[in-house]
């Protein structure tokens, strides 16, 4: 085998990857770069981890899971919602324990969601190259006011009436009332649609975060966490 044959052969595709290990983004192929990209960032022992560090096992760590639970009976008990229409919870008695269930899982959740911003804040959740972890949490945390902001404007009582009344004067000073109109319950009813979905969005980035980086162990203890490369795992890039 001649000198070119052979360096070809040791340049062959990366068994994980399926790429030759230098591949650079281009738009014309941009499959390898992110395929390579994703397995090396994201392998399935960091998604799916066997054990994680024994710190965890407190019972403030568990604040942000149950506020992701807390999220996912909001979003479940609000598409059976949506599905009996925009008077289903005052015109039927499922209609208005499913509002009830609804009602309550976002109360839960800012609750969590609350005691897990407050934990992270005084352990320095940010540390060990989790800038972008922290960044995503606040920005979900914001986008979570805006969804629970819209949900009041739409439940079509004197409450959600009043609400509008007082933000519509907030949103015109801002110069942007007549974009969103407080006043416009249609509008009002999408709109939550819309950031729902932004925030699961967002949500998504930020566990995939949690994920890379692993969780973050409170102060004086980093020994304790788990390495990126375990015995018995090949590292992927």
């Amino acid at each position: 085998m001649s000198a070119g044959g052979a360096a070809r052969a040791q340049q062959g595709p990366d068994p994980v990857t399926n790429t030759a290990g230098d591949e650079r983004f281009s738009l014309a192929r941009p499959s390898p770069w992110l395929r390579g990209y994703l397995v090396r960032n994201f392998p399935l022992r960091k998604l799916l981890p066997d054990h994680e560090p024994a710190y965890v096992s407190s019972v403030l760590y568990t604040m942000g899971v149950l506020t992701l639970a807390a999220l996912i009976v909001a979003i479940a008990s609000g598409a059976l919602i949506a599905l009996g229409g925009v008077s289903f919870w005052h015109t039927n008695s499922f209609g208005a324990f499913l509002n009830s269930i609804h009602f309550w899982s976002v109360q839960a959740m800012f609750l969590f969601m609350a005691v897990h911003f407050i934990t992270n804040f005084f352990t320095m959740g940010w540390r060990g190259g989790r800038g972008w972890t922290w960044i995503t949490g606040v920005a979900c945390f914001i986008v979570t006011i805006l969804t629970a902001f819209t949900g009041f404007l739409m439940m079509t009582n004197w409450d959600s009436q009043w609400i509008g009344q007082q933000a519509k004067d907030a949103f015109n000073a801002l110069g942007i009332g007549a974009i969103w109109n407080m006043m416009n319950a249609g509008q009002q009813f999408t709109m939550h649609v819309v950031v729902t979905v932004g925030l699961l969005l967002l949500v998504s980035v930020h566990i995939g975060l949690i994920r890379r980086r692993g969780v973050a162990p409170p102060p004086g203890a980093e020994d304790l966490e788990v390495p990126d490369s375990e015995p018995g795992y090949a590292d992927a890039g």
